[in-house]
């Protein structure tokens, strides 16, 4: 009974972390992770013979939301809570890019990234470019 809890416990870890989304993917011989930089997102695409091959500016302004392209945007406003107890929104800049990265099997693959600000926070799951 003891090795069956045991094997069910252990098969429940192993589904929860390969759950996880990625956070990190590999561009030739270096890592984009969540929480880089446009600037160093760049800078390792080009060190590394990747690409980006589309761009899409997503951002806020007033009560609109401006996108520039026709996919679905995104919302990127915050709100922020004041002492006093009202509530503020603002704008944030947001970019969704379309890279093409070199994997290590001779191929390159393609992912969306998502930036807020100019820092990554979503990398999308990786599918062979055509």
């Amino acid at each position: 009974m003891k090795k069956l809890l045991l094997y069910i416990y252990l098969l429940i870890l192993l589904l929860a972390l390969s759950a996880n989304p990625a956070i990190a993917l590999r561009c030739g011989n270096d890592l984009i992770t969540e929480g880089d930089t446009t600037s160093k997102v760049k800078v390792v695409l080009k060190n590394n013979g990747g690409e980006i091959i589309e761009k899409e500016y997503v951002g806020s302004q007033g009560d609109r939301t401006i996108n520039s392209r026709t996919k679905g945007t995104v919302n990127l406003k915050t709100k922020r809570h004041h002492t006093s107890g009202s509530h503020t929104s603002s704008a944030v800049s947001g970019e969704k890019w379309l890279i093409s990265a070199p994997s290590g099997y001779g191929r390159p693959y393609c992912y969306e990234l998502t930036f807020v600000g100019s820092v990554l926070k979503e990398i999308g799951s990786g599918v062979e470019c055509k």
